[in-house]
């Protein structure tokens, strides 16, 4: 079996990448930005996936990402879409879901429901009460009102949902250092489950110092550069104990094969992998794969509409069942299928 096309469907924010074998399977993963980076796939990527073998993943991988691992190459996001599209065809190729291929340790994983960034408390509270009942266990804050509003935000949504929902708090690197370690200390009194992101990815001595003052697990490396590379890539945050949780997914630590990868470091250290959401339905799915084969991830994180689900160009979209857990599709592959009519009625061009 090799791989014969590689097809690039451009819309404005994202690439619908699409693999086609000589022996007539086909494989789909997204990536994000849109025409850009598509023609950047085309003109880079495609010579290095043409004619291989999806089953030598990592030999398709360590020729993708070759100059990125030292800067001057793509987007690290550009390749996910690629990786993620030759697991579905592995998955199809032996007729089996990805999470089993993986190691298969769970069939379906809890969800908390993420919001986007959300400034006054009153509508945090909206959003966390929609989830709530929506079936949700778990919710993650994003407040993007300040240090004094981000606090009111964090205490009213405590109050509006009582003791046994659990709570995170992601204001998305915009606190200095005085103010991460005063509002750990409140999330701690208000029993919060972790703190994430309080300040830049590329402040390591910063997140070590607060991990060692704060009794809140501190969560880090959403952002942080090629994964496993980079001057503040996670190793460096692993080594420094810098994170008490580390944060990947399959779009910015390029695809599966660069999650993985991520997930077996963490593991190395004990510690737990929390995997991010991809903003990107099919990546999502293929995120849930990845979760649900490994043992060290505790969530799923839902960034859809709570009673919608995370679905743009997807037939069946993810969703939560009522005790507000996600399953992982059964199909091979990724066990999806694509919405064309959707996805073309917003297409750009084909490459």
């Amino acid at each position: 079996m090799r791989i014969s096309a590689m097809e690039l469907t451009v819309l404005e924010q994202m690439v619908v990448v699409t693999l086609r074998t000589d022996d007539g399977l086909i494989g789909h993963g997204y990536t994000q930005k849109g025409r850009s980076v598509a023609e950047a796939l085309a003109s880079v990527v495609r010579e290095k996936v043409l004619g291989e073998d999806p089953f030598h993943y990592e030999r398709i991988w360590a020729r993708m990402l070759d100059r990125d691992r030292w800067g001057g190459g793509l987007p690290f996001n550009a390749y996910g879409g690629v990786d993620v599209a030759l697991w579905d065809l592995m998955g199809k190729a032996v007729g089996q879901p990805i999470y089993k291929l993986l190691g298969g340790c769970r069939d379906k994983v809890p969800a908390y429901y993420t919001t986007g960034g959300i400034a006054e408390p009153e509508e945090q509270v909206a959003r966390a009460r929609e989830a709530h009942e929506a079936g949700f266990r778990a919710y993650k804050l994003h407040p993007k009102g300040g240090y004094d509003r981000d606090l009111a935000s964090c205490r009213a949504v405590r109050e509006a949902l009582g003791p046994d929902i659990r709570l995170m708090s992601d204001p998305v690197a915009t606190y200095t250092h005085a103010e991460a370690l005063r509002m750990g200390r409140e999330l701690e009194k208000l029993n919060y489950y972790w703190f994430e992101e309080p300040l830049i990815d590329p402040d390591i001595e910063g997140y070590a110092e607060l991990a060692r003052a704060l009794d809140i697990p501190v969560v880090g490396t959403e952002w942080a550069h090629g994964g496993l590379w980079g001057l503040y890539a996670v190793p460096q945050y692993l080594v420094r104990r810098a994170v008490d949780i580390v944060r990947s997914d399959v779009s910015w630590k390029g695809g599966i094969t660069g999650l993985l990868k991520t997930f077996h470091l963490c593991e190395a250290f004990n510690m737990q992998c929390e995997v991010h959401t991809a903003m990107l339905s099919l990546m999502d799915v293929a995120n849930l794969h990845v979760i649900c084969a490994k043992r060290n991830c505790e969530y799923f994180e839902f960034a859809g509409h709570p009673v919608e689900g995370i679905g743009f160009g997807l037939q069946t979209p993810i969703r939560i069942d009522a005790e507000g857990w996600v399953h992982v599709p059964q199909g091979p592959g990724l066990g999806v299928e694509l919405d064309w009519d959707v996805i073309e009625n917003h297409t750009v061009c084909t490459l």
